[in-house]
């Protein structure tokens, strides 16, 4: 009987569900104040009005509408407005900061994009590099063995460095040595290598070791080792770059004479190229299973024996450290010893093979990350 008086004014288009529902919010919204909630003070109606705004309470009933008109007697109209403006001020930096999510979201998926894109053009591109490296490798080396067939058949195993033959081996232009640097110390090409070397006279030899991968051309360019680290054969530019032999080594003179060593650097690449897989090295039992290392130069076809493995490092000028990169003539006694010494005391292991005095060495070099400007080492013997 008591609800019905109190909501006989709203039997004309009466909502019970309606009336529940704003009762329920004016509950909750006078919650914990005293006093009559037709006679609220000025504060609690600000507080209230404050939080129908924030919240976008909306009434359903002409109960709440009349307690929406009570809050606006007991306010002024500077408030309401005042509170409007503050609550449509705090809606638009909530929306503002929405917006930036959203940007800030759409950027984050941009740059995912990119970067997923990128990586994946960085993966292919380094496999193009690869294939690119690899088919130029093989293409040099059917150059080598086309040659040696297309020659050996009729002729010697070495081609005179005489005029008769200047047709084979252009003269030199200035980025390696010439037909007549050639003749003037007698030395006689490999008549496997006439058509690389007439290509690009830079081309010092080839080095293979049976088993592995490595099997490429080698670089030698007159005072620069770093030409080639970043080149392919026809000078273009390649990540992998080439095998490279130390300019200070000579192999002029038709053989690799005792008492010094070749130094060969190449990069250590992660997919296996160069020497990407010399560090297989690192385990003795490799070492055993492939102790014969080929490298054949312009002049001479040579076999190495290994006979230690050891890692080093590139050396300050102030540091007193063994620097295997330097030990190239090692013609005197003294230099040997000093060498052999060096490479014992800092192998990773050594092999029955022995080094003795007047022993010519082959030593080939690429980076490793066990500290910094690392480097591991293969040293191996002529046989």
């Amino acid at each position: 009987m008591g609800n019905n008086r109190a909501f006989e004014a709203y039997s004309i288009g009466y909502d019970p569900d309606a009336v529940e529902h704003d009762l329920q919010i004016i509950s909750q919204l006078t919650r914990g104040m005293t006093g009559s909630k037709k006679k609220l003070t000025m504060q609690q109606a600000q507080a209230i009005y404050y939080r129908i705004k924030e919240e976008d309470i909306q009434f359903r009933s002409n109960m709440g509408e009349e307690f929406l008109l009570n809050l606006y007697e007991n306010m002024t109209d500077a408030q309401i407005q005042q509170i409007n403006s503050e609550i449509r001020r705090k809606r638009q930096r909530k929306q503002s900061r929405r917006q930036l999510v959203r940007i800030n979201r759409k950027i984050a998926a941009a740059v995912s994009a990119v970067v997923l894109v990128s990586s994946i053009l960085c993966i292919n591109w380094s496999l193009l590099m690869d294939l690119r490296t690899n088919y130029q490798t093989k293409k040099l080396q059917e150059k080598v063995i086309v040659q040696a067939d297309l020659l050996s058949a009729d002729g010697p195993d070495t081609l005179p460095s005489s005029d008769e033959n200047e047709g084979a081996v252009p003269p030199s232009d200035g980025d390696g040595a010439g037909i007549e640097e050639n003749s003037a110390s007698g030395s006689e090409i490999l008549l496997k290598f006439t058509q690389l070397y007439s290509e690009n006279q830079d081309f010092a030899g080839w080095l293979r070791i049976p088993g592995t991968k490595i099997d490429y051309p080698v670089m030698s360019r007159e005072g620069d080792n770093n030409y080639y680290l970043d080149k392919n054969f026809e000078q273009q530019h390649d990540k992998n770059g080439l095998l490279i032999l130390d300019y200070r080594s000579s192999i002029q003179g038709g053989t690799v004479s005792g008492g010094q060593n070749l130094i060969i650097y190449g990069h250590n690449m992660r997919t296996g190229v160069m020497f990407g897989t010399l560090k297989n090295y690192k385990e003795k039992s490799f070492c055993d299973e492939h102790m014969t290392i080929s490298f054949d130069t312009l002049y001479e076809e040579c076999e190495y024996r290994v006979v230690a493995a050891m890692l080093g490092s590139v050396a300050y000028e102030d540091e007193d450290v063994f620097r295997y990169y330097d030990a190239i003539d090692i013609s005197t006694e003294e230099a040997f010893n000093a060498f052999r010494e060096n490479i014992m005391g800092n192998a990773i292991y050594t092999t029955d093979e022995s080094i003795e005095y007047g022993d010519s060495c082959l030593i080939l070099s690429t980076c490793d990350n066990y500290k910094e400007d690392g480097r591991f080492v293969v040293v191996a013997k002529k046989v």
